[in-house]
């Protein structure tokens, strides 16, 4: 199997390169990236090495992440579909197909969706895995086992608020979480459903004690007097966090008043926003009968103007939340695109699907047909170029 050292005539984002990076024609000059233990060293096009992968132009991205997906939820449409638009209606349904949720059944959707992603070049997923008792469920195991050698997996525990209503059961979760493993995380569905400000700090207090990050499902509605973001940004003014906490949805910001200062307030934090634009457009202010009048999306631009890290993600695929889900992150890319009028596919937006890390460890999406101005819609094949290997294409087989 050959091993390229590096590759020249890469096309890359604007984000990725330094300001003064060369310009020709009113687009970045071709790049040429030389491989090292701490990442690409990266200079505008020199001539090629014998063993640089010429790439002739080729739109080039770090690899992908999947920020938020349900693993243990998916392909699970056909013989549980929601009965009526709307959020309340999927859980539902989500409650009625747990009975299919065996070991087999568990193992066998995971592990399609998991090579979907990596196929489409997902270098890292996060899956939320609902956790019905304060006991974690079968697939917290399951999918706990799964591994993919172009995909690491993280595991969230997903548990309503409710749960962690006393004490005990809070650090009783939260124990389960820590000796998981590396990739573990607690969370939680904070709604106005289900609010509660002391579970809210017993979840909080827990995940500290157990030196776990967090990854909530909150305030995912269109309801200005929602209260976890808005208790959240106060709580951690006086209660400082030493993780990292990820806020996924966010819905309810866009309703809120006083949506700017809790940003401002969370800018201060190690705080990321999570936006799912194809599930919760399809989810919020589902009324049947009516066309929904709002996006139902979280305040991505007003985030990213404050510094506040922002990713999209997938959500869930093809179950009854979003049937016509998918793991490809351009999907994800090319809705949020419009739902959130964002700038330039590949030059700006792109980074909002991209693994932070993957450009350092040499881990690169690549595109051979070089087509800015239709991409994401007209550059499905690519390909992955990982530690210098190429896969996903004839070269290796794979």
């Amino acid at each position: 199997m050959k091993v390229y050292t590096g590759v020249t005539g890469a096309r890359l984002p604007r984000w990725l390169l330094a300001d003064n990076w060369p310009m020709h024609n009113g687009a970045p000059q071709l790049a040429t990236l030389h491989f090292s233990s701490e990442g690409p060293q990266c200079e505008p096009e020199q001539p090629a090495h014998h063993d640089y992968l010429p790439l002739h132009g080729a739109l080039v991205l770090p690899a992908f992440i999947e920020p938020h997906a349900h693993l243990d939820k998916t392909f699970t449409i056909q013989r549980s579909p929601a009965l009526q638009p709307g959020l309340l209606a999927a859980i539902t349904a989500m409650h009625q197909d747990r009975e299919h949720w065996s070991h087999d059944d568990l193992l066998q959707r995971a592990r399609r969706a998991l090579d979907w992603a990596a196929e489409s070049g997902v270098s890292q997923l996060r899956t939320h895995i609902d956790w019905f008792t304060p006991d974690a469920p079968l697939a917290w195991q399951v999918i706990g086992d799964l591994d993919h050698p172009l995909c690491r997996i993280e595991r969230v525990a997903l548990a309503p608020l409710s749960f962690f209503t006393n004490a005990a059961d809070a650090q009783h979760i939260a124990a389960q979480v820590a000796v998981s493993g590396p990739g573990a995380l607690l969370g939680g569905f904070i709604h106005s459903s289900n609010w509660d400000a002391q579970a809210f700090t017993h979840l909080m207090k827990a995940a500290e004690q157990w030196q776990l990050d967090i990854d909530l499902h909150i305030d995912e509605e269109l309801n200005a007097d929602a209260q976890g973001m808005r208790w959240l940004a106060n709580y951690l003014e006086h209660h400082p966090f030493s993780g990292n906490l990820t806020c996924s949805h966010s819905c309810a910001l866009t309703q809120q008043d006083d949506a700017l200062q809790i940003l401002d307030q969370l800018s201060q934090q190690r705080v990321t926003l999570i936006a799912l634009p194809m599930t919760n457009l399809l989810l919020q202010d589902a009324v049947p009968g009516r066309t929904p009048r709002q996006r139902g999306l979280t305040l991505v631009k007003e985030a990213s103007a404050r510094g506040i890290p922002v990713l999209l993600g997938a959500d869930n695929v093809q179950d009854a939340f979003c049937p016509v889900g998918s793991y490809d992150p351009l999907d994800t890319l090319f809705s949020g695109l419009l739902s959130l009028q964002l700038g330039a596919a590949f030059d700006e937006a792109s980074q909002l699907i991209c693994h932070p890390q993957a450009f350092k460890q040499n881990d690169l999406v690549i595109f051979p047909q070089a087509d800015v101005a239709s991409w994401p819609l007209r550059q499905r094949q690519r390909y992955r170029l990982k530690q210098g290997v190429r896969y996903g294409d004839e070269s290796n087989g794979a």
